[in-house]
């Protein structure tokens, strides 16, 4: 029997042992990879000197090519195994972009433990190995399987019962032995890339993919993380299989420094998949990462290596790859699908992902700039059905935020749209954005909600197909199926301010003014910033009669959007309304005076003389409105700002001709 009396290290209730490889807690094994024991052992004996991240890496992975992403995820598993509470870290203190330090107080402790085998460093023992040392180490042949209830098959080991020995060297093997049974099934039911899982699978319903952080490549490169998690989030989203939160959920992780646990229950899910890639001259390498909610567990972990040139390569394995372990048990058709791209240029692709990247960005300068990656995407080949959806994407947020006229920016829409469903019948995005064309453009209630179904039953998870089929509903007047729509989609993705926005519209729209001020409110503490939310709040408000809140709101999204005509408009309402009449005057003189130096919607103006009571020049300017085919038109008979005008024979014909 071999006796150590080499140094352990006891901090609170933990004692670790360097020699046998062992955390101990009150005397019971914490059961630790071989990874996360050498990282807590290096911070331990750091004595509370800060260790940086490279240093970390280079000494636990010994020169391995890893990212600071497996660091992170040590380092949470230590915090786990630590018993640490989220945020209050006694034992490991993470010091922003530089490391770690071992903040407790550490005692070095001589006591001799009694062991007869040594175990190798770096290696994990064996079940069997273990087990034979509980006879002082005499080595004897084992036959009989563990009697005590039925391990996995991976865990079934033949032994025979060890002879009777004194108590207190049985505590200790049967400790030890225990650990490690704890450990190995802890590796065999948590890793990936090789190694045996559980048999039971991981039931998930719901994912979030955040952006993949990018290591080694130039600055700029943000739109391939972005990129490559949107295409994955379509893949898996139009399977109809799983609900993916959308990219304008998740775009708020680019920059990575978020706890992948953390961010899926503030995204509601299941699981988290979060990822890196390293960029080398001619070689990429894609780590990929499953991470289960309830526990911060990570399910698998996968690398990905290919060519630079081969991103398609790439794309297809992880698709199918995180869709076999999830699992989506996806019929021959869906795994079609899964993998289907629209075009085999490398270079037109690449143009496109930078497309959506500033295209979600969702400012009038980075949808412009995104539109000009489009072309170029189109220009690398012209059947690209994507690129096209991307066009026409562009050319509505640029029409529906009043950047462009509506005549110039919905046909060039509905001409990339149209071109992109004949090259792609089955594309949800495409349907979605012809439905959001005649919705808006067209003022065709019937064909959006055709089109917004059909992409629904191409992609049944598509939050924004929901919630545009929301507003087309309400524009009609039934408010109930525009609500459930709008559930729908902020069951989809909960934290868009986008959906609740729309939401809270639809509910004050139905005449329930304080169930949408409930709702606005809480998109805008989902994003403070997001100013048609406050758009929409000033106009509960003034359903409500208080129109000094509805002020209030209102300026904060003139203020937000920089000075977007619509909220002005609403603005000028609240004025008008509230006796502030120098103030909507001065509003509508400001609308006026700019209609030269760029598109303002006629129907803006209008409400503000809706509000003063001036029936006729509101009429004057909603027949304008017509003729330019404002956006806002689509809710005609349904907005709040024009009920005074609901008895006039001139508004009556009007809504007619709408159509609505």
């Amino acid at each position: 029997m071999e006796t150590s009396v080499k140094c352990l290290y006891e901090f609170g209730p933990f004692l670790l042992d360097p020699r046998e490889r062992r955390l101990l807690h009150e005397g019971l094994p914490v059961p630790l990879t071989p990874k996360a024991f050498e990282l807590l052992l290096l911070l331990v004996q750091r004595d509370g000197r800060l260790v940086g991240k490279a240093e970390l890496l280079e000494e636990v992975w010994h020169g391995s090519v890893v990212e600071e992403g497996n660091l992170a995820v040590t380092i949470s598993v230590l915090r786990k195994a630590l018993h640490e509470d989220r945020g209050v870290h006694k034992y490991i203190e993470t010091v922003s972009k530089r490391g770690y330090r071992f903040v407790a107080d550490v005692k070095q402790v001589g006591e001799p433990v009694s062991m007869s085998a040594r175990i190798p460093s770096g290696e994990l023992p064996g079940i069997r190995s273990v087990l034979k040392t509980q006879s002082h180490g005499a080595p004897e042949a084992r036959d009989e399987k563990i009697s005590r209830g039925q391990l996995s098959p991976v865990l079934s080991v033949p032994i025979k019962p060890a002879p009777a020995r004194p108590s207190r060297w049985k505590l200790i093997a049967t400790i030890f032995a225990t650990g490690i049974l704890a450990t190995w099934f802890w590796v065999i039911s948590h890793r990936g890339g090789g190694m045996a899982s559980v048999k039971s699978p991981v039931q998930i319903r719901s994912l979030a993919i955040l952006p993949f952080q990018i290591w080694g490549g130039p600055s700029g490169d943000d739109y391939l993380g972005v990129g490559l998690a949107d295409v994955l989030i379509t893949r898996l989203g139009n399977t109809g299989k799983i609900i993916v939160r959308p990219t304008t959920s998740v775009q708020k992780y680019i920059g990575g420094g978020v706890n992948p646990q953390a961010a899926g229950v503030e995204q509601g899910v299941d699981a988290v998949i979060s990822g890196s890639i390293q960029r080398q001259v001619g070689h990429v390498r894609l780590t990929l990462r499953l991470i289960r909610v309830r526990d911060g567990v990570q399910v698998w972990g996968e690398t990905f290596d290919e060519a630079s040139t081969n991103t398609f390569a790439l794309e297809d394995a992880l698709s199918e790859r995180v869709a076999q372990s999830i699992p989506l048990k996806l019929s021959g058709e869906e795994t079609q699908r899964l993998t289907k791209r629209s075009t085999e240029r490398a270079d037109a692709y690449d143009a496109y992902i930078r497309g959506r990247y500033f295209w979600n960005k969702r400012t009038e300068k980075e949808i412009e700039r995104g539109l000009q990656y489009f072309r170029q995407a189109i220009a690398l080949d012209p059947k690209f059905a994507e690129a096209y959806v991307g066009v026409a994407d562009s050319y509505c947020i640029l029409g529906f935020y009043a950047v462009l006229p509506p005549n110039e920016a919905f046909p060039a829409a509905k001409e990339a749209t149209k071109r992109a469903l004949e090259l792609d019948d089955g594309l949800a995005e495409a349907h979605a954005t012809m439905g959001f064309i005649n919705f808006f453009y067209d003022w065709n209630g019937a064909d959006a909600t055709v089109e917004f179904q059909r992409a629904l039953k191409e992609n049944p998870n598509y939050a924004m197909a929901h919630s545009w089929l929301g507003l087309t509903l309400a524009a009609q007047g039934m408010y109930a199926q525009a609500s459930a729509e709008t559930d729908r989609a902020i069951a989809d993705d909960p934290l868009s301010p986008v959906m609740g926005s729309h939401a809270g519209w639809i509910v004050s729209l139905s005449g329930n003014p304080d169930l949408a001020i409930e709702i606005l409110n809480k998109a805008i503490e989902i994003e403070p910033n997001f100013a048609r939310a406050h758009l929409h709040l000033g106009r509960a408000y003034e359903q409500q009669h208080s129109y000094v809140m509805a002020i209030s709101e209102l300026e904060k999204a003139v203020n937000l959007s920089g000075g977007e005509p619509n909220s002005k408009g609403s603005l000028g309402h609240a004025y008008a309304i509230s006796g502030k009449t120098d103030r909507a005057i001065q509003m509508l003189h400001d609308l006026e005076g700019q209609t030269g130096q760029r598109y303002v919607p006629a129907y803006a103006i209008a409400v503000i003389y809706s509000g003063l009571r001036d029936n006729d020049n509101a009429m004057v300017w909603l027949q304008k409105a017509y003729e330019d085919r404002s956006t806002a038109m689509a809710f005609l008979r349904t907005d709040p700002e024009l009920v005074g005008l609901h008895s006039d024979p001139r508004f009556k014909e009007l809504s007619r001709r709408v159509g609505f």
